[in-house]
C-alpha cells in the first residue's frame, strides 16, 4: 500500500483526501533501540472515532490495507484497548508475538476485565497499563501487565521517583511517556525506566493511505454477527464477489497468526487458513470499526473479469482456475487505489503465477487476463492469443450478464 507520511500535526488541516490515517510513535530501549511503536488512529475529518472503533480501525489498517512490517518493522504494536473492546472481540485475531494491547486509563476493573485480560495472556498477549496511576482498585492488573507506563508530565519529581520504586517492586517493566526534554529524559534513566516515549525522541509520524472498496462488506458483517452456524461456502461466496474483501483477507491469510507454508492460489485455501471463527472475528471487527461499503464501478469489472477469466481457463493448458480469478479480481486494484500494483502484492505470499500474471501479463493466467483487456478497450487480440476474439466476447457477456455458463466451443 502506498503511504505518505507526515507529522501529526498536520492532520487537523483537514486537507486529507485518503481514507485512512495511522500514526506511530517510537518506544525506545534504555540503548536507544525501537522496541516497538505505538499506534493510533488519526480522524481524516473533525470528527474523533470512539475508542473501540479507533481501535478496530488501527488493527485493520495495519493488518489488512497495509502490512504490518511497514508500520513496526520486527517490532512490537502497541494498540490501545478498552475493557469494552476486549470483551467484544474476545478473542483477538492476532498475532500475540508482533501485538501488545494497551489499556486505557480509567477502565472498570471487575472480574469480567479480568478474566478476559488472564485469557488475553494466557493466549499469548502481552499487556500495557496506559497513564498509570496505581491504587487498591486495579491492583490486580498489575499481575496481568507486562509494561506499565507513566505519564511524567503528570508527576512531579517526588512523585514519579516514588512511583517507579513501587513498581519496580512489582516486577513489571515501566515505559516513561511523554518525555520532551533531555532533563526529563535524564531523570527516568536515573529513576530505572526501561523505555521512553515522547516528543524528546520522536514527534508521531503520520501514514496516510487509500483502502480498497468494497459492496459487499456489510453482507459479511451481517453474517458474521448472526448466531447461527455460517460455512466456510458461505463466506466464499461473499468474498468471492468482492475485490476489496478478497484482497484483505489474503492480508489477514498471511498474517503472523496463520502464516501459509506454500503460496496462496485461491480464495478458498486464504479462507481456509483461517477458518470460519478467524473470518467472523475480521468480519465483527469491520463492524466495531464502523466502516461502510463503498461501492466502485471498478469493482464490478472486477467481478466480471473474475469469472470470465475462471470460465476460459480450461481453454488454456497451464491455466488454473482459481489462480485466473484472482487475477482477474485483483486486476483493477492499482487503478482504484492509485498505489501501484507490487506495493498490493506486497507480503501476500500469492503463487508465482498469480503474481507475474498481474505485473508483467505473462503466463496462462496473463493471457488470459491480456484478452479480457483487449476486449473491454476493443484492441485486437495479442498476436498467437490461444483464445479468439469471439470466446473471449460470448463469455464476457455472458458474465456480465449473470447467467449460467455455457460451452459452445
Amino acid at each position: 500500500m502506498d503511504v505518505e507520511r507526515e507529522d501529526s500535526a498536520s492532520i487537523a488541516s483537514g486537507t486529507l483526501t485518503q481514507d485512512f490515517a495511522v500514526a506511530r510513535q517510537p518506544i525506545l530501549d534504555r540503548a536507544g533501540r525501537t522496541l516497538g511503536y505505538e499506534l493510533l488512529c488519526r480522524p481524516i475529518d473533525t470528527v474523533l472515532s470512539a475508542p473501540d472503533a479507533a481501535t478496530a480501525s488501527v488493527i485493520l489498517h495495519a493488518f489488512g490495507d497495509v502490512d504490518l512490517a511497514s508500520f513496526v518493522g520486527g517490532t512490537r504494536a502497541f494498540i490501545n484497548v478498552t475493557r469494552s473492546f476486549l470483551l467484544r472481540q474476545r478473542p483477538l485475531p492476532l498475532a500475540p508475538g508482533r501485538v501488545v494491547l494497551e489499556l486505557l486509563e480509567d477502565q472498570l476493573v471487575d472480574e469480567e476485565l479480568l478474566d478476559v485480560l488472564r485469557e488475553t495472556v494466557a493466549a499469548g498477549f502481552r499487556i500495557a497499563l496506559d497513564d498509570f496511576v496505581h491504587d487498591a482498585s486495579n491492583d490486580a492488573l498489575l499481575e496481568l501487565a507486562s509494561w506499565v507506563k507513566l505519564d511524567v508530565r503528570e508527576h512531579d519529581p517526588a512523585q514519579l521517583a516514588k512511583a517507579a520504586l513501587r513498581l519496580k517492586a512489582r516486577g513489571v517493566a515501566l515505559i516513561a511517556e511523554k518525555v520532551e526534554d533531555a532533563e526529563e529524559h535524564q531523570r527516568c534513566m536515573q529513576l530505572g525506566f526501561d523505555a521512553f516515549q515522547g516528543y524528546f525522541y520522536e514527534r508521531p509520524e503520520t501514514w496516510r493511505g487509500r483502502t480498497v472498496p468494497t459492496a459487499a462488506l456489510t453482507t459479511l458483517c451481517e453474517l458474521a454477527a448472526t448466531d447461527t452456524d455460517v460455512s466456510l461456502h458461505e463466506l466464499e461466496r461473499i468474498v468471492r464477489r468482492d475485490a476489496g474483501i478478497g484482497h484483505r483477507m489474503l492480508r489477514f491469510a498471511n498474517s503472523a497468526l496463520v502464516a501459509p507454508h506454500d503460496p496462496i492460489q485461491s480464495l478458498r485455501q486464504a479462507l481456509a487458513l483461517l477458518g470460519v471463527a478467524q473470518v467472523r472475528r475480521w468480519a465483527l471487527l469491520f463492524g466495531i470499526a464502523g466502516m461502510p461499503d463503498v461501492p466502485h464501478v471498478l469493482l464490478e469489472t472486477a467481478r466480471v473479469r473474475a469469472r470470465a477469466a475462471e470460465a476460459l481457463s480450461e481453454e488454456i493448458a497451464g491455466a488454473d482456475a482459481d489462480r485466473a480469478y484472482i487475477v482477474g479480481l485483483f486486476s483493477v486494484l492499482d487503478a482504484i487505489t492509485a498505489t501501484p500494483m507490487p506495493e498490493l502484492l506486497s507480503g501476500l505470499r500469492l503463487h508465482p503465477a498469480i503474481v507475474r500474471a498481474l505485473l508483467h501479463g505473462e503466463g496462462p493466467e496473463g493471457e488470459l487476463l491480456q484478452a479480457l483487456l483487449a476486449f473491454e478497450h476493443g484492441t485486437p487480440p495479442l498476436a498467437g492469443a490461444r483464445v479468439d476474439d469471439s470466446q473471449v466476447a460470448h463469455v464476457y457477456r455472458q458474465q456480465a450478464s449473470g447467467e449460467p455458463p455455457t460451452r459452445l466451443f
